[in-house]
């Protein structure tokens, strides 16, 4: 175990966090722990947005220190102006951050292997290889030579900048970098969640130890199900199962059957076409890929501590308004678009939900005199007022949009790729699996909003939601009577002063985010029909929906003896009934979070156990047990320099052992898996296959010797894959063509282009 580098990081990571809190809490100064929460998260998107932009001309160490540099820079111009700093909330944010990290770190030390199976290892693997071996920005791609990589690479950036800060190999960097997000995500969720807790009034703690725990530890609802079938009697059990939509196997057979993978599939799409991704973070985590979904909630949730902040300042603070709207989220939209592309649109959504629904109207951040105008228009009138707060509010989030869009232009420009927009899916979700899926956040969140309201008011929208679900199921979208509801009471509680907070704005965009990828998706090669698009979306679903119910239960008494009074806590005649009421939602609370827990007990449970060898953080490890013949030559391929273009055997069929030696090494491949069919089209990967399959095939030198030329190839890979697909395995004999290593499973070959026939 890598115990020495465990240490580095966690270092770099807590020293980072620590620099950035003056910075951060002038940003963040209208929050209740002045951005101490949120530290870790804003040194990450200051380094990787400074690193981007050097990175256009020069990516190396010497970016990440600039970068670092910066960031002191601004720590100390902040404190020279005489910032407050809230540092024993830092220490919290700190320990929070540490017991995340070495969590993460323990359980990818039994499981660090970076294999192709089951994920998108092999492309963040040789994401992050590539960048290290990169000059500048963009990198080549490694699965197709001489081009700039067509991807969101900034997490992976980011990743890079921490492994060149620290002197680590891209081998250790990968699941270092993987628990320093993951311990990143949970503290983002623990500061928001905390802050906005304390700003309703309620327990910080509480908050933000709700929101941290939906993140770090919790699932689906899939496992207590499947369990609870398991545990009833047969026809019980087989009933549940039947209402849940869910097969009795796995964990509903027994807990020694327990697999990780079943809970991130639990939605069906139809009757024959499989099931959604409905990954949650620990899956993901523990999955193990290094993907974009899984590090974009960092930036996520600090623009949405930004809209945050903003919502708490004050209408005199108009120039922190301003800086907030147009200097400080803008950015963050711009990394996410680098990061993940998926993500911006949601951060650029619930900013016009702020600003919409904001205290103070969207029209106070124009000039005076425009100001006044739509203060006229608004006092003539109700239907006026919501008028001029959506448009005015659509207007500036689109300003903001934009703004991002440039502070990444060339991302936009260069690697950005286009997609067009499906309507109408032909697989809509199932009610089941939306309630196995959303079941536990729904569970906090309708008896919040319906608080404090009468019984008849309650019952009466209790029975329009039941037709509501009804009538919509029968139509085949059970997600807009299931959501629509839950999205027009928390709409019309921000409107007419009801008692909800910020936490209510976010519960309207998950809730728009929920209906609308019902009928909108994005047409792409990742997935049938919608399938990517819920896969991308319910990770923000989820990451948003966290935060909101950890404000949503900051205000719960703890538990007492009274509750056993539930019976006439239900009548709800008295004030100790009221905190009797309180005591049995924070038990239902407490049974929630224990059910939610279960699958992370099994899974940390086999993981571990499962572990034969000693525990490592060496992603190649697995290389020399479970393909032996090619890891001397992967490994002599890794320590070549620079980015020399190799040709190997394309990855035709994805999710198995091939391109590995570019994938474990960011060498570029003329043609490596066929991803690159979404990313170019797929003529253009066709070609180049064929061309590759000519370099290995033909017996005419001269067209051999043409293609290799054509893309500028140092080294010709043959292994085992290599010699099963093709019949020619030797072209040592051909000018310009030499041995360069050799073993009894694999030769790779020196072109010199000098030598080549013409």
């Amino acid at each position: 175990m890598e115990y020495g580098l465990v240490v580095v990081w966690l270092g770099l990571f807590l020293a980072l966090g620590a620099v950035a809190l003056p910075a951060g809490s002038a940003v963040f100064a209208t929050l209740p722990d002045r951005g101490a929460g949120l530290a870790i998260p804003f040194a990450f998107a200051w380094l990787a947005f400074v690193g981007y932009w050097i990175g256009q001309a020069t990516f190396g160490p010497e970016t990440a220190i600039a970068a670092l540099v910066s960031l002191v820079v601004g720590s100390g111009l902040a404190m020279r102006h005489g910032v407050e700093v809230h540092w024993r909330r830092y220490r919290d944010a700190a320990l929070v951050f540490t017991l995340a990290f070495l969590l993460l770190v323990g359980i990818r030390a039994y499981d660090p292997a970076v294999h192709p199976v089951g994920g998108e290892k092999f492309l963040d693997f040789g994401l992050l290889a590539s960048l290290l071996r990169a000059g500048s920005l963009p990198p080549e791609d490694m699965w197709f030579a001489n081009e700039p990589v067509q991807y969101y690479y900034g997490g992976h950036m980011l990743a890079a900048m921490f492994a060149q800060l620290t002197d680590t190999a891209a081998k250790y960097a990968y699941n270092l970098a993987l628990a320093g997000y993951y311990a990143a995500f949970v503290t983002a969720a623990w500061g928001i969640g905390g802050a906005m807790g304390a700003g309703r009034g309620g327990s910080y703690g509480r908050g933000g130890a709700v929101a941290a725990f939906f993140v770090a530890l919790a699932s689906n609802l899939s496992p207590p199900i499947r369990l609870l079938v398991w545990a009833l009697p047969t026809t019980l059990g087989d009933r549940l199962a039947d209402l849940a939509s869910i097969d009795v196997k796995w964990l509903a057979t027994g807990p020694s059957n327990f697999h990780y993978w079943f809970a991130s599939r639990v939605m069906e799409r139809g009757a024959s076409d499989g099931t959604f991704i409905t990954e949650f973070p620990f899956f993901a985590f523990l999955n193990g890929d290094l993907h974009g979904h899984m590090m974009s909630p960092v930036f996520l949730l600090l623009g949405v501590g930004l809209a945050y902040a903003y919502w708490r300042t004050t209408e005199e603070d108009a120039f922190r308004r301003a800086g907030l709207v147009f200097l400080a989220i803008p950015p963050v939209v711009g990394l996410l678009l680098v990061v993940n592309t998926w993500s911006a649109p949601a951060l650029v959504g619930i900013t016009w939900l702020t600003l919409l629904f904001a205290p103070t109207p969207p029209w106070r951040l124009l000039p005076t005199r425009v100001a006044a105008r739509f203060d006229r228009v608004a006092d003539a009138g109700i239907l006026r007022q919501e008028s001029a707060r959506i448009a005015v509010a659509t207007v500036l989030a689109g300003v903001i949009a934009a703004l991002g869009a440039i502070s990444v232009a060339p991302f936009l420009l260069g690697p950005a790729t286009g997609r067009s927009i499906g309507l109408f899916p032909e697989s809509p979700s199932r009610l089941a699996g939306l309630l196995v899926v959303h079941g536990g956040f729904l569970a906090i969140t309708v008896p919040y909003l319906g608080r404090g309201h009468s019984r008849d008011r309650l019952a009466m929208v209790g029975l329009l939601a039941i037709a509501a679900i009804g009538v919509t199921s029968a139509l085949g979208v059970p997600a807009v009577g299931l959501f629509g509801p839950v999205l027009l009471g928390a709409w019309y509680l921000l409107r007419t002063g009801g008692d909800v907070n910020f936490e209510t704005v976010l519960v309207v965009g998950v809730m728009g985010l929920l209906v609308l990828v019902e009928f909108v998706y994005v047409i792409e090669q990742a997935g049938p029909g919608r399938l990517n698009t819920v896969f991308k979306v319910y990770a923000q679903v989820w990451a948003l929906w966290t935060v909101a119910v950890g404000a949503m239960t900051a205000g719960l008494p703890p538990i007492k003896p009274s509750v056993r009074r539930f019976g006439r806590t239900l009548r709800g005649r008295t004030g100790r009934d009221t905190e009797t009421a309180g005591s049995v939602a924070t038990v239902l609370l407490v049974v929630l979070l224990v059910s939610t827990s279960i699958y992370a007990g099994f899974a940390i449970a086999t993981t571990v156990g499962g572990q034969s060898g000693s525990p490592t953080l060496d992603a190649h490890a697995y290389i020399e047990a479970d393909h032996p013949h090619e890891a001397a030559a992967i490994e002599w391929v890794g320590d070549r320099s620079g980015q020399p273009t190799m040709v190997s055997a394309p990855g035709e069929s994805i999710y198995e052992w091939v391109n590995a030696p570019s994938s474990m090494t960011g060498v570029p491949t003329v043609a490596g898996w066929s991803h690159e069919i979404g990313y170019r089209g797929g003529e253009a990967y066709r070609s180049r296959v064929r061309d590759v399959d000519a370099i290995f095939e033909t017996s005419d030198q001269r067209t051999r010797a043409n293609l290799l030329d054509r893309y500028d190839v140092t080294y010709m890979y043959v292994g085992p894959v290599e010699r099963e697909r093709y019949e020619r395995h030797s072209y040592g004999d051909e000018p310009g063509i030499s041995v360069a290593y050799e073993d009894e499973w694999v030769t790779i070959y020196r072109v010199d282009e000098s030598e080549l026939t013409a």
